[in-house]
């Protein structure tokens, strides 16, 4: 997640969560979090996904679905979370990080903060760091715009941001450098990409976007569209081949540590060179175009020290200074960088690593046909369709798989179909995200498939109702494949064309 829309972000979510009480936490995947809010009207969640450049974290009226069994780490943040009040939200928006501040708790390690870092992931801690919150410096843009690592120092100025300063006209470059540093902005973005739905930003991109109102609605709407999906996609990944991406990914990454270090190395080398220079200083300092001079270093000796010619000596040896103050300040980093993950190598290596496979589109699923069902429902007796628009539609084939569909074939927000005033399978039509609109063909192909299987069947058409599973549910004391139906979207009156089925198989 970018900084500066983070920040925004932030700002956003602290006057909505303040007084809200905390009611339960799911943990629906690996790297998957969902934090209940108490709330009047509709459900609120609040969920979290940390990852390095495209983490999540929006509130929606949808949870993602949970397993059967909770995880441990679900069990033990849900006995210190459970009903504790959010009494400030702090923001220390460079690094990606909230703290709730919470109402105290009488349990070890409950904390009196819940940290939530879109980096690393979340965590209760009694105090926060001293420089947690404080407000970043805004280096010179001259520097923003030369120096491609100046991200290392100021991690508020993102290769994103840079990328957009570089691509535009001088004046528009300042006017935009100004209005993000000064935070004056009611505009956010969200662009599409021919890989999938870019993390959401605070300035245009210059290229087909969708634009909102509010950090909140642009961060719900790409986590809606990338998570639901992302986790749908998930389920059928074997671990084994999942950690053997992790091991190659780790070790990938260790090779790059081993390249910065190198590079901080080298940057370390700067220091004797301006050791040097301030060794004698007084010989040239009032020198103008030197190339390169020959110094002596205290404990180096003579040595030969290149300059920029159009910098004065005292500003070379300034620059060399520079320079080598940020390897020192970044060898600490690289160290507990390497510690970490080396760690997970070692988990990787053992097969206790939890592991989350990469992000993949729906698109590139419905261009190559219908989705595998995924293992945990492979067991259902139903039957696969795939509608002319690319979605996803699953049928009951017995009283036993439409009793059984809603809980393990169905997320919230996908749409049940059945016959209007009578018997019929039961149909699921499955959906990326809560907000994914449906063509109304395939709509209608959904409850033509849903009426081929009816009482209505020998008709030539019946009238089909529909509605989101998270509005229909099972009832104790009613019949296996019988549900109640709280809230109905709509009911369609379709021709029922037997030759649908073996077009859509």
């Amino acid at each position: 997640m970018e900084a500066n829309f983070f920040r925004f972000l932030g700002e956003e979510l602290a006057s909505l969560l303040v007084g809200r009480r905390i009611d339960k936490v799911f943990r629906p995947a690996p790297g998957i979090w969902t934090i209940k809010l108490q709330n009047s009207g509709e459900p609120l969640h609040l969920i979290f996904r940390p990852a390095k450049s495209a983490g999540h974290l929006f509130l929606s009226a949808v949870k993602p679905a949970n397993p059967q069994n909770a995880p441990a780490m679900a069990m033990w943040f849900r006995k210190r979370l459970r009903g504790r009040r959010i009494l400030t939200v702090l923001s220390d928006w460079p690094h990606l990080r909230i703290a709730l501040h919470l109402t105290p708790r009488d349990e070890q390690g409950a904390g009196n903060f819940l940290v939530i870092d879109c980096r690393t992931g979340m965590e209760l801690v009694e105090t926060l760091d001293q420089d947690f919150g404080i407000q970043p410096e805004w280096p010179a843009l001259e520097d923003v715009l030369t120096e491609t690592d100046i991200w290392r120092e100021y991690p508020h100025i993102s290769p994103r941001l840079r990328k957009a300063l570089n691509r535009l006209p001088i004046d528009d470059t300042h006017a935009l450098y100004f209005g993000v540093a000064t935070a004056e902005t009611d505009s956010f973005y969200l662009q599409k990409s021919k890989d999938g739905w870019l993390p959401p930003l605070a300035w245009p991109s210059g290229k087909e976007e969708e634009i909102f109102t509010s950090a909140l609605d642009a961060a719900n709407a790409y986590g809606e569209r990338t998570l639901f999906s992302m986790m749908e996609m998930d389920e059928d990944k074997p671990q084994q081949t999942l950690l053997k991406r992790a091991i190659k990914k780790i070790r990938r990454n260790l090779t790059r540590l081993d390249e910065e270090k190198a590079r901080l190395d080298t940057l370390m080398e700067d220091q004797i060179k301006a050791e040097a220079l301030q060794a004698e200083l007084y010989r040239f300092k009032n020198s103008e175009g030197l190339e390169e001079i020959e110094a002596t270093h205290p404990v180096h000796g003579v040595m030969v020290v290149p300059l920029n010619p159009f910098l004065s000596p005292t500003e070379n040896m300034e620059y060399y200074f520079k320079l080598s103050a940020k390897a020192q300040r970044g060898f600490p980093h690289l160290e507990r960088r390497r510690k970490e993950l080396q760690r997970q190598l070692k988990e990787a290596e053992n097969g206790t690593l939890e592991v989350h496979p990469a992000m993949q589109t729906s698109q590139s699923i419905k261009q190559d046909g219908p989705s595998a069902l995924p293992k945990r429902y492979r067991d259902l007796a139903v039957a696969l369709f795939r509608s002319s628009d690319g979605f996803t539609i699953l049928r009951g084939k017995n009283k036993k798989a439409n009793h059984d569909m809603l809980s393990k074939a169905a997320s919230p927000f996908d749409y049940w179909f059945h016959i209007q005033d009578g018997p019929s399978s039961h149909v699921i039509l499955k959906r990326d995200h809560p907000g994914q609109d449906v063509p109304e063909t395939t709509l209608k192909e959904a409850a033509i498939l849903c009426g081929l299987k009816s009482y209505r069947k020998d008709d030539n058409r019946a009238d089909v109702m529909y509605a989101q599973v998270k509005d229909v549910r099972k009832v104790k004391g009613f019949n296996i494949g019988q549900v109640a139906v709280d809230k109905k979207i709509g009911t369609l009156r379709v021709e029922l064309d037997p030759s649908l089925e073996d077009t859509l198989a």
